[in-house]
């Protein structure tokens, strides 16, 4: 079944935005004319499933109700994002069809309906994707990609524009800011080799070369000294327990996702038994879902994420589209929605410049960039942000992180400092000397000599 979705607006309110009359234009010495846009034709496919088989009792399967609902989610974007294009007198037809096969495997979409369109957006599922890709490059259409897909299927030439947030980019940003924040602490990057062994490599090669960059003078490489990692796994964090000190801050980095929860769970418990110790973890955006992550350890350790794919909700400009949005779902939009109506409105805009004066996104301009010459577009739109009283703060709204103060520990049963290593008691001249000599701490009790 294909169910037709038609939005037209007129472009009275762009020519009377336009419209300039000969006397104003000989008065001002500017003249501009009015602007004819022709009609942007999308075809939208989403997994609605319509033609999938019941189980006994008539329930659907539980992954046809969610995709479902993801694609309600989708469409409703569709619905405000077209909606303020026709409001700024960009007409836009549009076609929803249903990405699922029918029960005989075949297609519910034909060439005519790919061959109508000027852009098609989805599907979601990458299957299907394999099956629509080779069409919409045959017929040179646009494709806009609303889900992760494999290179494959992404890089196809630029007329390909990958919607959803490319995490490479954001673990670049992420490298970059540690390595412009942290260049003189320890960090530390728990490597897991797993599904997003990728991820972990791009950080090690951007945070080494932001480093490297900075040696200038003898002795500079061990002031800025390369990336330190621990071998772990999808399971564990490995040794990370022998790179943890309490006589410097310990920054811990982990790019690894959903994939490696059990490996963030072990963190987690890692760093609470260590609670002596300075921390600042920086994380894959994923880790802000994991709901056994407690809010408090991840306010003590400044938890710091890559995110996107967010609503600014404390910018008031964008209160009208959303506004629109619940007017059409009655509901606040999900990141599925919010994805694909700024992925449409880009569309519009491109499709017609100047509309851009007269709509407003949820997230922001979408940053758009080509990996290589020719290549694919991916949107690389990342914003850091921390874990501060109970939300995620953007990094240039937070303070500068006070710099780390050693300090000592003193046994309490003997009154005197427990041990520093070696490397450390430079660090502390009122308590030993300067080739490391222990300083009888005052109020000490006399050690007793160990027993035969």
């Amino acid at each position: 079944m294909t169910l037709h979705i038609l939005r037209a607006r007129t472009l009275c309110l762009l020519a009377a935005c336009l419209f300039v009359s000969s006397a104003d234009a000989q008065t001002d010495s500017v003249a501009v004319d009015s602007v004819q846009v022709d009609t942007l034709r999308l075809a939208v496919l989403l997994p609605f499933g319509l033609q999938v088989d019941t189980l006994e009792g008539g329930m659907l399967p539980r992954k046809t109700v969610r995709l479902r609902q993801i694609a309600m989610s989708c469409l409703h974007g569709v619905e405000a994002a077209v909606s303020q294009l026709g409001e700024a007198g960009v007409p836009v037809e549009v076609q929803v069809l249903d990405e699922t096969p029918d029960s005989l495997g075949r297609p519910q979409y034909s060439q005519a309906h790919l061959c109508r369109a000027d852009v098609v957006v989805g599907p979601l599922m990458r299957e299907n994707v394999g099956v629509v890709a080779p069409k919409i490059d045959r017929l040179g259409k646009q494709h806009i990609l609303l889900t992760e897909q494999p290179e494959r299927y992404v890089e196809r030439g630029p007329g390909v524009r990958s919607a959803v947030p490319l995490e490479l980019a954001g673990v670049e940003k992420l490298a970059e800011w540690v390595s412009a924040k942290h260049d003189t602490d320890r960090v530390v990057l728990v490597v897991t080799q797993g599904n997003d062994a990728l991820l972990e490599t791009a950080f090690e090669q951007v945070f080494n070369a932001q480093q490297r960059t900075k040696w200038q003078e003898e002795g500079d490489s061990l002031r800025y000294a390369l990336l330190d990692t621990v071998r772990g796994s999808r399971r564990s964090v490995g040794r990370l327990a022998e790179h943890v000190t309490p006589y410097e801050r310990n920054v811990v980095v982990g790019v690894a996702g959903r994939s490696s929860r059990s490996m963030w769970a072990a963190l987690q418990t890692e760093l609470q038994m260590n609670d002596s110790s300075d921390f600042v973890v920086y994380a894959h955006p994923e880790v802000a879902d994991m709901p056994f992550v407690e809010g408090d350890l991840m306010e003590r350790w400044r938890l710091t994420l890559p995110l996107s794919a967010s609503i600014q909700w404390e910018d008031s400009t964008r209160f009208d589209a959303l506004q629109q949005f619940r007017d059409v779902a009655g509901t606040d939009p999900d990141k599925y929605a919010t994805l694909t109506h700024d992925a449409v409105l880009d569309a519009g805009v491109r499709h017609a410049p100047e509309a851009v004066w007269f709509v407003t996104s949820m997230m922001g301009d979408l940053e758009w960039n080509q990996r290589q010459e020719q290549g694919a577009w991916f949107n690389e739109t990342w914003e850091l942000r921390r874990f501060a009283q109970l939300d995620w703060c953007p990094l240039d709204t937070m303070p500068e992180l006070p710099p780390f103060q050693p300090r000592l520990f003193i046994d309490p049963e003997i009154e005197d400092v427990i041990p520093v290593p070696m490397k450390y008691r430079h660090l502390f001249p009122e308590a030993y000397e300067p080739d490391g000599t222990p300083i009888p701490w005052p109020g000490a009790k006399e050690r007793k000599a160990p027993q035969d």
